[in-house]
């Protein structure tokens, strides 16, 4: 920033040597500068290559260039283009092309804006709010790939439930999928809770409250296979009587007891806090309004 040159090279220096070294290097288009908030200014060094590129750009095709820079990996459309710049559309329609010919930007396809052209610079690899993230290919929604997670999640949770009488971790489904190749992608833990809240919806596998501890490590939450028969989400489905440990030594009045129960109380907070969103959601939703 101005300030930290300022403090490095002192109040003479600066005026003397720095400025004009900042100037001639703006002309050269080896240096950005923006304001800050805060009142000073910021400058970033240009890539020789790419300071080689804008050589001989119009004042308004580099005013172009520098609302797409500020647009980042999010792109901006031509139409958001003209309102910031207050340029012409035909100018700037004559900006951006002459700037792809450079290879300095690019278009690119956004999911929610099929028709408009979306622009950012060339380096840039575009964020997932453009290409929908891994569930979208060729920014068409990839069901036959989501079908494939949702697969691998739902015999996880059912094997472990039903097998060996353990409910599964969300981290636990995670690694399973990312042992599985099926994607090419590496998806978080955010992507598995999506798949997973699909199946929710669809009543096939159920969230439950369990005691973290030397049989339950992972952070969770944790899921088991939904009670056959059931066709629509039941609160009653995830207590957590089913996985308690000392379920046996339970009973009113006892020392363990429902009244006393701390698992009963985790339990309905979490029941509290999912009820206006879940018990309303009809279980045949597509997982593409779910994670849209």
């Amino acid at each position: 920033t101005d300030v930290m040159l300022r403090s490095h090279f002192g109040e003479e220096s600066m005026t003397k040597g720095v400025l004009p070294a900042l100037n001639f290097l703006m002309q050269a288009n080896r240096l950005n500068s923006m304001q800050l908030d805060s009142g000073g200014i910021l400058f970033t060094l240009v890539e020789e290559k790419v300071a080689a590129k804008m050589q001989g750009l119009s004042p308004e095709m580099m005013m172009v260039y520098h609302e797409i820079e500020r647009a980042g990996n999010n792109g901006i459309s031509s139409g958001d283009l003209k309102k910031k710049t207050n340029i012409q559309q035909n100018t700037v329609t004559k900006a951006t092309k002459e700037l792809d010919r450079r290879s300095l930007i690019k278009r690119v396809k956004s999911i929610h804006q099929k028709t408009q052209k979306i622009w950012m610079l060339m380096d840039l690899m575009p964020s997932a709010n453009i290409t929908g993230g891994p569930w979208y290919t060729d920014n068409d929604f990839d069901h036959e790939f989501v079908n494939e997670i949702c697969k691998i999640a739902e015999s996880q949770i059912k094997d472990d439930w039903e097998k060996n009488g353990v409910p599964t971790s969300l981290q636990s489904v995670e690694r399973r999928v990312g042992s599985s190749g099926v994607s090419q992608e590496a998806l978080t833990i955010e992507h598995i809770k999506q798949i997973v809240n699909r199946l929710i919806f669809d009543c096939k596998v159920e969230e439950v409250a369990v005691v973290h501890g030397t049989r339950f490590t992972d952070p969770g939450p944790y899921y088991r296979s939904a009670a056959q028969g059931i066709s629509h989400y039941d609160s009653f489905t995830s207590l957590p009587c089913g996985v308690c440990p000392v379920f046996d030594q339970c009973q009113p009045g006892g020392v363990i007891s429902p009244e006393a129960c701390v698992y009963m109380e985790q339990w309905w907070e979490v029941e509290e806090e999912g009820a206006a969103e879940e018990m309303g959601t009809d279980s045949a939703h597509d997982i593409e309004d779910l994670i849209s």
